[in-house]
């Protein structure tokens, strides 16, 4: 499947998580693991017995799955530890005895966007130490890479049977950097957790490519805000963070094919084109974010050379 299908694909994926709570959504994330792996079995609940708190497993690896997806992510904290407690438990006690567990994993349809509560990490590492397995979080943006990892057939499948084509939809922005974009110009974050970066290393690197003390300036200003980008990491796929840094790699290595050698203050007219096709709009607002992600690109040297080291001569 080629990156404009997968593009599509995912809006439509993420869409569906997004809209989906309790049984569709579970039914969504047992489509998802039965097409990702063939190991993976369903358990359909049996009457008063139920599922014993098993929405699926592979039995080979020892690995079970239960699913929450509630309707609104900002239920109370106590409610949702509480359940995963008990959750537990009982599935531990029943499936224990048929197939030996050793990885559990809290599926929650956190919808991109909250993660999981402390107390809940805390409960799972609880069950670690107490049951002697391996219990993480799954979260949307989990379930998501797997989707994305499959084959573009039982993409397909998933989402219905087939994909509108591109030409329909050339004025829905689809593009991964149109949504990071957005979400840093219109997210809301919580000042109390900012984490700015102790030192900015950029000095040398802004000399070995030879970048005009403006432009410097303002990646050293921008990367101050890198955490927002950390953050929107955080919350979603695999995916999104390997295309950004092919969008802004692919337009540095562009830049550098289209201005020529012989100009001067080439580094900086790389700079300024990768600015302007990065941003959908010349304001400041979506200015400081394409900012921001450059400043992001730049320190982790997939937009500019990394500075070489002189070979030492060895003096005999």
């Amino acid at each position: 499947m080629n990156l404009e299908k997968l593009y599509i694909a995912r809006v439509i994926f993420k869409n569906r998580v997004l809209s989906s709570h309790g049984q569709v959504f579970e039914d969504l994330f047992v489509r998802v693991m039965q097409a990702s792996d063939k190991d993976f079995r369903p358990v359909k609940p049996q009457g008063r017995e139920g599922d014993k708190k098993n929405d699926g497993f592979n039995k080979v690896k020892g690995q079970y799955y239960q699913v929450y997806s509630p309707e609104d992510t900002s239920d109370k904290e106590r409610e949702s530890y509480k359940k995963l407690d008990s959750t537990f438990e009982e599935l531990y006690n029943y499936w224990q005895l048929i197939s030996p567990i050793k990885e559990f994993y809290w599926v929650y349809n956190d919808k991109f966007q909250t993660g999981v509560y402390p107390s809940i990490e805390k409960t799972l590492a609880e069950i670690e130490q107490k049951f002697e397995v391996k219990a993480n979080p799954f979260l949307s943006k989990d379930l998501e890479d797997v989707f994305l990892s499959l084959q573009e057939s039982e993409i397909i499948e998933i989402l219905g049977g087939h994909l509108p084509d591109h030409n329909y939809i050339e004025d829905v922005i689809i593009t991964i950097l149109g949504e990071v974009i957005n979400f840093l110009v219109r997210g809301h974050f919580n000042l109390n957790n900012i984490t700015f970066p102790n030192e900015i290393n950029f000095d040398k690197k802004i000399r070995f490519n030879k970048l005009s003390n403006v432009f410097s300036t303002l990646l050293k200003t921008a990367f101050h805000q890198d955490y927002i980008i950390t953050e929107y990491f955080k919350y979603n796929s695999k995916f999104t963070k390997e295309n950004l840094k092919t969008v802004f790699s692919d337009l540095y290595r562009e830049a550098l094919e289209r201005i020529p050698d012989s100009i001067p203050e080439k580094a900086d007219l790389v700079f300024d084109y990768i600015l302007n096709k990065a941003r959908p709009r010349n304001n400041m607002a979506e200015t400081n974010a394409v900012l921001t992600l450059m400043a992001h690109y730049f320190e982790s040297c997939d937009i500019y050379e990394e500075p070489v080291e002189p070979k030492q001569i060895p003096l005999f």
